[in-house]
């Protein structure tokens, strides 16, 4: 996988896996089941939970496994999950490399390499384990990549224009070497093109 690439799936699964932590942590508001961690997961609870903290809906071998649990235990069993630790690795090193560019002064160019190199080794454990995964119908996905390139472009379109300047000059240069997001290929079998409607002829009037 060249750098430029790299990136692209880099900024989409830290994304999602950001997305993850905070959507979880939103959820447990005090108005919600998820305040009482004795409470008994029931079959509403258990979608919401996986599609907070996972972004998809509960197979079938999770939800025969959770349903009727107790909350803190079903919540032990994602921390604990080689999902969560796989994506939470990687949002991890993306998350030392901002923080350490946030610090104050300079990183060195070999100190961005050794935080780039903790992203490259965290991306490739994380796809490593993706190809050991079971297939599965590509229409049932809950992410396309049409999904994938729409989400996206809405954090690029969200961008302060310093940010958007940064994107251009960056380390990767993924919108140099790849173009803004919308100009990215994500074809899906799975999406179902709009027809074209044609008008008919008009006919012609008979004598």
């Amino acid at each position: 996988m060249n750098i430029s690439k790299k990136i692209v799936a880099v900024g989409v699964v830290s994304v999602l896996s950001f997305g993850m932590l905070v959507g979880f942590l939103v959820s447990r508001g005090p108005t919600t089941v998820f305040a009482d961690n004795d409470a008994t997961v029931d079959s509403d609870t258990l979608d919401s939970l996986y599609d907070a903290v996972f972004h998809r809906p509960a197979d079938l071998q999770g939800r025969g496994f959770h349903l009727g649990r107790r909350l803190k235990d079903v919540l032990r069993d994602f921390r604990n999950s080689q999902e969560m630790r796989y994506y939470g690795a990687l949002f991890k090193a993306v998350k030392s490399y901002e923080e350490a560019q946030r610090a104050p002064g300079t990183l060195t160019e070999e100190e961005k390499q050794n935080h780039l190199d903790l992203i490259d080794s965290a991306l490739s454990n994380l796809l490593a384990w993706v190809s050991t995964l079971p297939d599965q119908d590509a229409c049932q996905a809950t992410v396309g990549a049409v999904e994938a390139r729409n989400a996206i472009q809405a954090a690029y379109d969200n961008m302060s224009p310093e940010a958007k300047a940064a994107a251009e000059k960056g380390i990767f240069n993924a919108l140099k070497h790849l173009g803004k997001p919308r100009l990215l290929k994500a074809e899906s079998k799975c999406v179902t093109p709009t027809p074209t409607t044609s008008e008919s002829p008009t006919p012609t009037p008979t004598p």
